[in-house]
Parts: structure tokens; sequence; C-alpha cells
């Protein structure tokens, strides 16, 4: 089964989900490595935006079926929406997250500020706090209805401690 960390760009899905994973035993993967990995190439650039959303999801789906065949936990640190450009973002069907195997889903937020200022740490000056807001807006919407869709939990953590965030994950 697969259980999807997502949640803006800074938000700390990484931060939180590897260090977890490795303490619970679960594999843990982020969507771009396991894209990279099955298709040898990057779609995206340091910016966050993405071009070949459709083959990258394809890819997305094969790389994780072929984990999931070893009957191991997948952590899975990904999005529900895409940045194709500035203030330009594309929602994944439903569907991409049932290919995946989605069995439960924890979605981080954060204040647009604070994404913002961990953003430009990183070196990504092209972030708005008005396009991030947006996008974390369009992430919680897109969230709940994947989870409604799938009939799968979904849990909301607003800048979790990493002993909330393993709670969520039992």
């Amino acid at each position: 089964m697969t259980i999807l960390i997502a949640g803006a760009h800074g938000v700390g899905k990484t931060f939180l989900a590897k260090p977890a994973a490795q303490e619970l035993g679960l594999r843990y993967a982020t969507a771009s490595q396991l894209i990279r990995e099955e298709r040898g190439l990057a779609t995206w650039t340091a910016t966050r935006q993405v071009t070949d959303i459709d083959q990258n999801q394809v890819a997305l789906i094969n790389a994780v079926a072929r984990i999931l065949t070893s009957g191991e936990t997948l952590l899975l640190d990904g999005h529900f929406v895409l940045r194709s450009s500035p203030h330009v973002h594309h929602r994944l069907a439903s569907d991409v997250f049932r290919g995946l195997q989605c069995r439960r889903i924890v979605l981080l937020t954060a204040p647009a500020e604070t994404l913002l200022n961990r953003l430009r740490e990183r070196g990504d000056e092209t972030w708005t706090s008005t396009e991030l807001e947006a996008f974390s807006a369009a992430e919680l919407q897109q969230a709940k209805l994947v989870a409604a869709d799938l009939a799968v939990p979904l849990t909301v953590l607003d800048l979790p401690d990493a002993g909330r965030f393993r709670l969520a994950l039992a």
C-alpha cells in the first residue's frame, strides 16, 4: 500500500517523512525521484516547474507498482497539484492516486510566508506569497476530492512536529 505525504513545496514533507519511514520500517521515496529513475531524466526545473505531466504520472504509477510487488508499504512524498509555470497549476486526477494504490493521505500545511522563506533559503525566488496561498489551497481542495473519490482517510497537519507526523502514519 501507499501512504501519500503531500503539501506545497517547502512544507516539510521530506524533512518529516524520510526519518519517519526509517523509524517505522517503511519504504520512502519522492515522486520526483521515482519519475527520474523510471524515465531516466528530470522533467522539472529547480523552480518546481514541470513538463510532461501525463508521461510523468504514468512513469510514477509504473515505478510504484514495482515497489509494491515486494509487499512493502511505501511512504510517497508527492503532490496533488503541479506547477508548469509561475501561477499555472495543474491538478492531478483521482485516477493517478488510484494507480498509485494510495490507502492513506497525509497533507502538510504551513502559512504562505513560512513556505516562501523556506523556498528562498533554497534559492528559489520565483514564488510569491499569493501564488503559494493559491497552490496550498489547490493542494487541500484536491486532497479532499481524491480522498473522497478513493474512500481513503485524509489527515491534514499544520506545521506538525515529528511526533504528530508519526502518529498520523499509525
